[in-house]
């Protein structure tokens, strides 16, 4: 029995080993379960307020200045060169009628001018000679009086003669169409040889220091803007290219369903601008809902339930609603969620205008694997 003993006490040694092993082993998971390693958080300090928020609206950049010209006469063109695009200087002849029956009308009325001058001379001499024959009692008053009347009529001809000329002489002028104002051709609008009404638009030409862009507003916005406030147009056609601008006009009629026309004139250039090339203008407007909020950057909401903020969604294209973020409670170091309203969107932050207060410690990163409740620790540097 005893030999028996001894032959098995080293299985019952191990089985013990094994046994404390085990035992030890759940301990340290049950240790694990019971303390879960505590996650470090970034987080923001809610302390910078907004009272306006920034909108956005794509636009095309267009001349401010482009004019429709036209001739003031009647006329057939002759050959028509210009093309869109082509540069014209202030005084530069863009196009012309043909001349030859203005000329004509010119050499009529100048004819018709130098027969009346010499006629008015004729008369001028005759009432002088009866005005001496009258004092020395060689003539009658009848004839001095119809030589008076002769040279009366005589000065009126060669005044309607001398209107007549100057208006063949403007209207052959006017058959030259000049550039008012240095710029670019926008548009040619006849063809070579046609036939031209007075007033009848033939090219249109605007200016190359001047732009603008035009858009529309909704209902909810137009009220909020005014004329002379102040603009960011960003030309996407050339990158990083930012411009100021302001609020040139705004319409007081729908061109579509609750959809306002507004104009903003761009107060800076670029050597590459060119009419025609995509921009987006920023406004920044007062909030539609509230007086005031606090900005908070768009990485501190929680994207999946929000009613407001979609992934996938541009930050530009958030116009308010409720979202949720994580509060940082000091006392427990513990997070918990809690719902805020927006109003929009100023650069890259969402304004918030309800929910939040000056001071508030919140979640900046990682949110969307935080849970309610959940114990965390605060990383160094963390107000962001």
């Amino acid at each position: 029995m005893l030999i028996r003993a001894a032959l098995n006490r080293p299985a019952s040694l191990a089985g013990l080993v094994a046994a404390s092993l085990l035992l030890v082993s759940c301990g340290d998971a049950a240790t694990e379960e019971r303390d879960p390693p505590v996650r470090g958080l970034k987080v923001f300090e809610v302390t910078e307020s907004a009272a306006t928020m920034t909108r956005r609206y794509p636009s095309v950049v267009q001349p401010a200045d482009e004019t429709p010209l036209s001739f003031e006469i009647s006329g057939q063109l002759t050959e028509v060169t210009l093309e869109v695009g082509q540069q014209a200087k202030a005084g530069d002849t863009l196009l012309k009628l043909d001349p030859t029956t203005l000329q004509y009308e010119l050499q009529q009325s100048r004819a018709a001018l130098e027969q009346a001058e010499a006629s008015l001379k004729n008369a001028r001499t005759d009432f002088s000679r009866k005005e001496e024959l009258l004092k020395s009692g060689n003539v009658t008053k009848a004839a001095y009086d119809s030589s008076e009347t002769n040279l009366k009529s005589a000065e009126a001809q060669a005044e309607q003669s001398r209107q007549q000329y100057a208006i063949s002489q403007e209207r052959l002028d006017k058959a030259v169409l000049k550039a008012p104002f240095d710029g670019v051709i926008s548009s040619v609008d006849a063809k070579s040889y046609s036939n031209i009404s007075p007033g009848q638009t033939v090219l249109s030409l605007y200016s190359e220091n001047a732009f603008e862009v035009e858009f529309s507003v909704p209902a909810t916005v137009i009220n909020a803007l005014h004329t002379g406030d102040e603009a960011t147009v960003e030309i996407t056609d050339i990158p990083d290219t930012f411009l100021k601008g302001r609020i040139k006009e705004l319409g007081s009629r729908a061109g579509q369903v609750s959809a306002f026309p507004a104009v903003v004139q761009l107060e800076e250039s670029h050597p590459g601008l060119k009419a025609g090339m995509a921009a987006e203008v920023a406004l920044d407007i007062s909030l539609l809902i509230g007086e005031e909020g606090f900005l908070v950057p768009v990485h501190c909401f929680v994207l999946e339930g929000s009613e407001t903020l979609k992934r996938g969604e541009s930050i530009q294209d958030h116009r308010g609603g409720f979202a949720q973020v994580f509060v940082f409670d000091s006392e427990t170091s513990t997070v918990h969620t809690r719902r805020v309203q927006t109003a929009g969107v100023r650069e890259n932050m969402i304004i918030v205008i309800d929910g939040l207060e000056a001071g508030d410690i919140i979640a900046a990163a990682g949110v969307s694997y935080l849970h309610d409740g959940q114990k965390v620790r605060l990383l160094e540097n963390h107000k962001n």
